[in-house]
């Protein structure tokens, strides 16, 4: 954009079409912060995906709710107990990580392996207890006769 002027008047051409295009510039900055639902617009503009029309709130809201508590936990208990001395890069990183794999997650996946745990614990056969009641000793007299 550097431009080789070869006289004042290609100069002061210059800085007043600079002046206009920041006077534009500013008036549509001050659009996108004129009134509340404005500053809105503009912040969820910020949250569009590129390749399709939806926003990061429509995909918040569209998720289950095992997605949503997994990404809230899972951040979570892996800074708190995983990374408990690091530093906040690292914090910062493990959370980015974290949410994008708690997308994965949802009601199916955590059916299916709740499903298999079932499925091993039904097949571990545990030995079966006795009754703890006591034992009657049967002296072969049976109960309604006239000597019991």
């Amino acid at each position: 954009m550097e431009h080789s002027y070869s006289n004042l008047g290609e100069l002061q051409a210059g800085i007043a079409a600079l002046s206009i295009k920041k006077f534009e510039q500013e008036e549509a900055i001050k659009n996108c912060f004129k009134g509340p639902k404005a500053i809105f617009n503009t912040v969820a503009s910020l949250f569009k995906s590129k390749n399709d029309s939806k926003s990061f709130l429509s995909e918040l809201m569209n998720q289950d709710m095992i997605t949503g508590i997994s990404r809230v936990i899972l951040p979570a208990i892996l800074n708190m107990f995983v990374f408990k001395k690091s530093n906040f890069i690292t914090k910062a990183i493990v959370t980015f990580l974290s949410q994008k794999a708690a997308k994965n997650i949802d009601s199916n996946l955590f059916s299916n392996i709740t499903d298999k745990i079932k499925d091993v614990v039904s097949k571990i056969k545990l030995p079966h207890k006795t009754s703890h009641q006591p034992q009657i000793r049967d002296y072969g007299i049976p109960p309604d006769s006239e000597t019991y």
